[in-house]
């Protein structure tokens, strides 16, 4: 990719600039607006009974930072933090609300499996296309294509449209092209944990070929221990905001603290930095077992303890206590009795039964259904087909799984030929729980 231009920055500000800087970040600022309904239709419904139809989140609230030619630097944070806001940032692909960025030589990013190619094209054409666009020239392409194939290890597919290779195809042509262009700064944003683990080393390797000749790096990774061993230095942020700049193994020991909150949920698990989030806001507790708290993610969460997630989720909001039990099988001696009569007081508690079943599971429809009502059940206008092919258009609760899947918030698992269920019968995990409730916060971030 050609030099970024410099038309877009101005004075550093109090980040120093030297001969030798590679990338200069100054009080950059960046904010997206969140839009909470999809139609015209929607917005004026809203707006009749009071809703809010659109926020604003901050992904990068004055960030400054300076990175020298030839160093290796981490991003780290949890989801949200704005890590990869912050490399799409510094790539050109988006700009800064506020603050500068100035960038010194020639960028290649790795910003996610596919960009820059062309889903009808060709492996080879792509490797033309997604070469011209990291700023090669035609015969230097012409020179290295046949060094980028064979990195790539897809030679009997290159004459196949990409859009019927599978991730790992992807990335190992997009690292291959961008590792084979003159770069002076490669940027990495988690795509190395698609591919398998020996192409995993070898793009390791590839990597610090590159740093032995002075090629600066930039890598995004949930891989602690990886980045620790790769990178010299680690910038941690949370919230948006720079909270540490120094040595990469200090900033891996300050991102993970002592140890994971719960010692059934290590940092290599998928939604680890889910279960910490619920564990840091006081939703999640977990179970005391001698010196050790477990989360026991995978159980399955019954009525009375989705009670006591959402009280905790709304800050365990005061309310006045009725003097008799709202459910028969539910007494003012029950554990979670003060939690399930809120959770009948608000209305998310089932509706118009004499019993609650406190300890029956609660699977994904009901969770759908119940998140609907929190969220004051906004106007969603049903497609013509559904979503989710296990959840027709006669289904109860079709409005609330439809919503939850037009906010992102439930994205379903693929099917066959192409098609994505919900699974709506599928009793909901404790883990499960506390990553839609997550991202519902993300989507709603008012509540």
């Amino acid at each position: 990719m050609p030099k970024i231009s410099e038309a877009r920055t101005s004075s550093p500000g109090a980040v120093q600039v030297t001969d030798s800087t590679a990338v200069a970040v100054a009080e950059v600022r960046k904010t997206f607006k969140l839009r909470h309904t999809h139609s015209i239709k929607e917005s004026v419904v809203a707006m009749v009974r009071g809703k809010t139809i659109s926020s604003t989140f901050d992904a990068l609230s004055g960030v400054d930072f300076a990175i020298e030619s030839g160093e290796s630097v981490a991003l780290l944070g949890f989801n949200g933090s704005g890590k990869s806001t912050l490399l799409k940032l510094i790539s050109g692909v988006l700009r800064p609300d506020a603050g500068t960025i100035r960038i010194r030589g020639r960028i290649a990013g790795l910003i996610e499996v596919g960009a820059g190619f062309h889903p009808d094209l060709s492996g080879r054409e792509n490797v033309y296309l997604n070469a011209a666009i990291l700023g090669m020239t035609k015969d230097e392409i012409d020179a290295r294509f046949d060094d980028i194939v064979a990195f790539s290890e897809i030679e009997k597919f290159i004459d196949t449209e990409v859009k019927h290779y599978s991730s790992g195809m992807f990335l190992r042509l997009a690292f291959s092209v961008a590792v084979h262009t003159e770069v002076d700064i490669l940027l990495v944003d988690e795509i190395l944990s698609v591919g398998d683990e020996p192409f995993q080393r070898k793009c390791l390797d590839r990597i610090r070929e590159l740093q032995a000749v002075g090629t600066t790096l930039v890598v995004v990774s949930h891989d602690l221990d990886m980045v620790s061993k790769l990178c010299d230095r680690g910038i941690l942020l949370r919230e948006g905001k720079v909270v540490f700049d120094g040595e990469a193994k200090h900033a891996v020991e300050q991102m993970r603290g002592s140890a994971p909150t719960f010692v059934d949920v290590p940092a290599s698990r998928a939604f680890f930095d889910e279960v910490e989030w619920a564990a840091a806001a006081g939703i999640a507790e977990g179970f005391e077992v001698g010196d050790r708290r477990e989360f026991r993610p995978v159980e399955e969460i019954t009525r009375a303890e989705l009670a006591e997630l959402l009280h905790r989720f709304e800050g365990s909001a005061a309310f006045e206590v009725p003097a008799t039990p709202t459910f028969a099988d539910v007494p003012a001696t029950h554990p979670r009795a003060t939690e399930i009569e809120w959770f009948a007081a608000t209305g998310l508690a089932p509706a118009g039964v004499a019993d609650l079943g406190p300890d029956h599971t609660v699977d994904r429809a009901e969770f759908a259904a119940l998140l609907h009502r929190h969220a004051g059940e906004p106007a969603h206008d049903l497609p013509r087909k559904p979503t989710f092919v296990d959840v027709p258009l006669d289904h109860p609760q079709l409005t609330a799984i439809e919503w939850l899947a037009s906010t992102g918030i439930s994205a379903g698992w693929q099917a066959p030929r192409g098609t994505m269920e919900f699974r709506p019968e599928t009793p909901l995990t404790r883990e499960a729980t506390v990553v839609f409730l997550h991202r519902y916060r993300e989507w709603h971030p008012e509540r």
